[in-house]
C-alpha cells in the first residue's frame, strides 16, 4: 500500500471520528437535562466525584475517607465539574476526546498486526459501537477504561519494546488498576508476552528485567493512593468494592437469577433483606469498617462456594455463557430510555457481527504474528475466567469488545482480498 493510500485512508477516518466527536457533544447537549441520571451518576462514583469537588476530599460523607472505590475516574469527574461546573459539557468532552483516541490507537494496532484497512474497519467500528458511543457522553468508567487497556496493548505489542516503553505502560498499567481491578486479567498474557520477547532475542536476565520495569511503573502510578489508603487502613489496597461484587456473583440466590434472567442487583435490593447485607448494607463507612466488611463479604462468597462446589461450577459455565451471549443480560427491571426490546435489538445488531467474524480474524492474527494472537487469546481466557468466578454478564464484556473488533477488522480485509478484490483495489487506490 502506498504513503498516499495511508493518508487518505487516514483522512477518511480522522473525518468520521470527528464527526462523531461532533455528535456526541450536540447529543450531550440535547440530553443536557438529563445527564445527571444517565449512567452510573446516582452511584458512589459520582458522590466521590462531588465530594472533591466540592470538599477538597475522597469521600462519600464529608470528614469520613473513602477506601471503597478506585479513584482515578471520580478524580477526573471533579477536574470536569471544577472547570466547567456540575453539568455534563466538561465530562462529555473529556469522554469524547478519549473515545476518538481510543479509535486511533486501534486503526495503529490494526495497521501493525495485519493491514491499514483492518485497522481502519476497527477503528470505525469502535467510533459506532452503539454502547460505547453512548458511554462517552454519560457518567460511565467505561470510556477511561477502554482507552487505557487500548493504550497498553499499543505500548507493549509493538515490534520495538524498549527500557522506557515498558516503564511507561507501567505506568499506564498502574492508572488502569486506579480505574478498575479487572486489568489484572490482561497481566498474565502481557508479562509472558514480554518476557517471551526478551528472552528470545537477549536471555533470560533481560526477559526477568523488562518484566521488573513493567512492575515499577505501575508501581510509581500507584504508590501514592497505595500510601494513602495504607495510612487509613494499615493494608496495602487499591479499593475494598469487590468483595462486594463477589457475593453477589456466590451467594444462595446468585444461580436461580441468573437463569431467571435477573439481575443480581436485585438480591441485596430484597425486603426483607437477606442476612449478611441486613448486617452489612451498602453504606458509607470509616475505612477499617470498611476493610471489616469487604473481608466479611469475601468470607461469605468463598464459605458458599466451598459448601456448594458442583453448583458454583455449574454457575460458572453459565456466567461465562451470558458474558458472550448475542442476547443481552440481564434485563432492566427499570428502563427510564428505550426498553429492554429496543435495547436487545441495539446490542445484537452491533454484537453478533463481531462474535461471527472473531474467530476468524484471530486465525489470522495466528499465522502472521502467533505470539499476539496467543496474548490475545490469554488475555480473553483469563477475563472470562475472572468473570466466570464473579459475575457475568453482557455489559461486562464490553471493554474488551475492542479485541473483537480488531479481529473482525482483520476477517473484513481477508474477505476483500479474497472474495472482493476489485472492491479491495478500490479502498487501496481511494
Amino acid at each position: 500500500m502506498t504513503a498516499s493510500t495511508k493518508i487518505n485512508l487516514k483522512k477518511l477516518l480522522i473525518f468520521i471520528l470527528l464527526a462523531g466527536f461532533v455528535a456526541k457533544i450536540a447529543i450531550g447537549f440535547h440530553l443536557k437535562e438529563s445527564f445527571l441520571n444517565r449512567g452510573n451518576s446516582k452511584t458512589n462514583l459520582n458522590a466521590l466525584a462531588c465530594n472533591l469537588y466540592i470538599n477538597g476530599e475522597f469521600s462519600l460523607v464529608q470528614g469520613i475517607p473513602s477506601v471503597d472505590y478506585e479513584p482515578l475516574y471520580p478524580a477526573l469527574m471533579s477536574i470536569c465539574y471544577a472547570i466547567t461546573g456540575y453539568n455534563w459539557l466538561g465530562l462529555t468532552i473529556l469522554q469524547a476526546t478519549l473515545h476518538l483516541i481510543t479509535s486511533l490507537l486501534l486503526f495503529k494496532i490494526g495497521s501493525r498486526l495485519f493491514h491499514p484497512i483492518a485497522g481502519f474497519f476497527a477503528a470505525c467500528y469502535h467510533a459506532l459501537y452503539p454502547y460505547l458511543f453512548t458511554y462517552s457522553f454519560s457518567i460511565y468508567d467505561t470510556t477511561l477504561f477502554v482507552f487505557l487497556l487500548v493504550l497498553t496493548i499499543d505500548l507493549l505489542l509493538t515490534e520495538k519494546l524498549s527500557s522506557k516503553r515498558l516503564v511507561l505502560a507501567g505506568i499506564i498499567i498502574g492508572l488502569t488498576f486506579l480505574t478498575r481491578a479487572t486489568i489484572i486479567t490482561f497481566l498474565p498474557g502481557l508479562f509472558l508476552y514480554v518476557f517471551y520477547r526478551y528472552f528470545k532475542s537477549q536471555n533470560i536476565t533481560a526477559a526477568f528485567i523488562s518484566c521488573s520495569l513493567i512492575v515499577i511503573g505501575c508501581f510509581l502510578a500507584m504508590s501514592p493512593w497505595l500510601v494513602r489508603n495504607y495510612s487509613l487502613t494499615g493494608k496495602l489496597l487499591i479499593s475494598t468494592h469487590g468483595s462486594f461484587g463477589m457475593w453477589q456473583g456466590n451467594n444462595p440466590l446468585s444461580f436461580e437469577y441468573l437463569k431467571a434472567n435477573k439481575s443480581l442487583d436485585e438480591i441485596y435490593r430484597l425486603n426483607p433483606p437477606v442476612p449478611i447485607y441486613a448486617q452489612y448494607p451498602l453504606t458509607a463507612r470509616t475505612p477499617d469498617e470498611a476493610v471489616k466488611v469487604a473481608a466479611a463479604y469475601q468470607q461469605e462468597a468463598i464459605n458458599w462456594i466451598k459448601n456448594n462446589f458442583p453448583e458454583f461450577v455449574s454457575m460458572g459455565w453459565l456466567k461465562a455463557e451470558k458474558l458472550w451471549s448475542w442476547n443481552r443480560n440481564p434485563d432492566s427491571k427499570s428502563v427510564k430510555f428505550g426498553s429492554n426490546e429496543g435495547r436487545k435489538s441495539v446490542y445484537l445488531i452491533s454484537y453478533l457481527p463481531l462474535l461471527l467474524l472473531f474467530p476468524f480474524g484471530l486465525i489470522l492474527i495466528f499465522k502472521k504474528h502467533p505470539a499476539e494472537a496467543f496474548t490475545l487469546l490469554l488475555i480473553l481466557l483469563a477475563f472470562t475466567g475472572a468473570h466466570a468466578i464473579a459475575i457475568g454478564f453482557t455489559r461486562a464484556r464490553i471493554p474488551i469488545d475492542f479485541f473483537l473488533m480488531l479481529c473482525s477488522g482483520i476477517t473484513i480485509t481477508w474477505l476483500l482480498q479474497r472474495f472482493f478484490p476489485s472492491l479491495y483495489l478500490k479502498f487501496k487506490s481511494s
